[in-house]
């Protein structure tokens, strides 16, 4: 755990100035604009405030004649001890509402739509992963003939995910005996998942192709099953494009390749859901990253109340990842603030959103819990 200096109610003061400042105009912050809305001490008190707090790392300083700014460790603090977290306010949830009162009626469609409004609340990218689930059952197949020898397994899985495989056969079939075989594998697999699935048979087969169709489908859904926490959809990418942090080509550049490559955000979304799930802080997990992460539960810490009939934060807690702490360099300058959502049976998965460490997160974190709610309520009803 890492040790914190602490501080004293006027530097906490200060340091919860700077940081609203600075993550409302980006541009450092100095003294007299901080004596503007602290009247009480005087621009001389105040720039001694801030150079002890520069001293300790909680800000920076990037030129010596300019403001100051928070470092990762600054915002850390104010995080986990200053951030009064905003309830989500009346009229935002009016805006979300409808969106996702109606969902798709499978998984990725509700991944997408959820990934989709959540980048438009919190104007950054947003992150959603599929259910993790220790199974995937059968609920439909079909067998389409492609050539005499060759057939195309179409699975509907749970959640309504279809998968098709093509599959070479021992024997010649044409599109009726495919047909027929496959009305006697709905009837003999729906419900079933690959570890329950038995291809040897007693007695005599059914069709003499059942034992190879019924092992490659088994074979099939295990694959499915070992590659489904994968499942990462993003959206907002646009919203980075505005942020003067990624104004460096190269810079934005280095976030969309980890996007888009996935497996290394993976592993930090699976550590930060694995963490979330036993209510401890996450470590190097499947070859994840260290990650020193700050969780604000959600019935702790202050919560708006009056202006716009804010909703309460839920019970459902936030996890806030700030720059070095992912031991990512690509992210270095980004914050990642996650939640987790549950769909029963030991099913779930992570939302989150991507942006520069100069993020509202008092106001990110109630948009990310609300969306986090509804998918994982949509996605039960999929799953049930």
């Amino acid at each position: 755990m890492e040790s914190w200096i602490p501080l004293d109610a006027r530097k906490e003061q200060i340091l919860e100035a700077v940081v609203a400042d600075y993550t409302a105009t980006g541009v450092p912050v100095g003294s007299h604009a901080l004596a503007l809305h602290l009247a009480s001490w005087s621009a001389a008190t105040i720039r001694n405030e801030l150079a002890t707090l520069v001293e300790v790392g909680y800000l920076l300083q990037p030129h010596t004649s300019a403001g100051r700014v928070p470092s990762d460790r600054g915002y850390r603090y104010y995080v986990d001890f200053l951030m009064q977290e905003e309830g989500l306010p009346g009229g935002v949830r009016r805006q979300l509402e409808p969106r996702l009162a109606v969902m798709p009626a499978d998984i990725e469609g509700i991944l997408e739509l959820s990934a989709q409004v959540l980048a438009v609340a919190v104007d950054a990218l947003s992150i959603v992963t599929g259910p993790q689930a220790r199974r995937v059952a059968v609920k439909h197949l079909d067998l389409v003939s492609l050539d005499p020898g060759h057939a195309l397994l179409i699975l509907v899985l749970d959640g309504n995910l279809i998968r098709q495989h093509p599959m070479a056969l021992s024997r010649t079939a044409d599109q009726e005996e495919l047909s027929r075989l496959a009305g006697l594998l709905n009837e003999e697999l729906v419900g079933l998942d690959g570890a329950q699935i038995e291809p040897s048979q007693d007695g005599e087969p059914a069709h003499p192709l059942r034992s190879e169709v019924v092992a490659d489908i088994a074979t099939f859904l295990r694959s499915v099953e070992s590659r489904q926490d994968t499942l990462i959809v993003h959206d907002g990418v646009r919203n980075l494009l505005h942020q003067p942090e990624f104004g460096d080509v190269q810079r934005l550049a280095q976030v969309l390749e980890l996007v888009e490559e996935e497996r290394v955000l993976g592993e930090l979304l699976a550590a930060a859901f694995e963490a979330q799930a036993a209510g401890r802080e996450a470590g190097p997990a499947g070859g994840a990253p260290g990650l020193r992460l700050g969780s604000r539960p959600g019935q702790g810490g202050a919560w708006q109340t009056g202006r716009g009939e804010p909703t309460p934060p839920s019970g459902r807690p936030v996890t806030v990842v700030i720059g070095t702490e992912s031991g990512i360099s690509q992210l270095n300058g980004c914050s990642l603030v996650l939640t987790t959502y549950r769909a029963g049976e030991g099913r779930g998965g992570t939302v989150g959103v991507l942006g520069p460490t100069r993020m509202p997160y008092s106001q990110v974190a109630p948009r990310v819990r609300f969306v986090a709610d509804r998918l994982g309520e949509a996605v039960a009803r999929v799953l049930s």
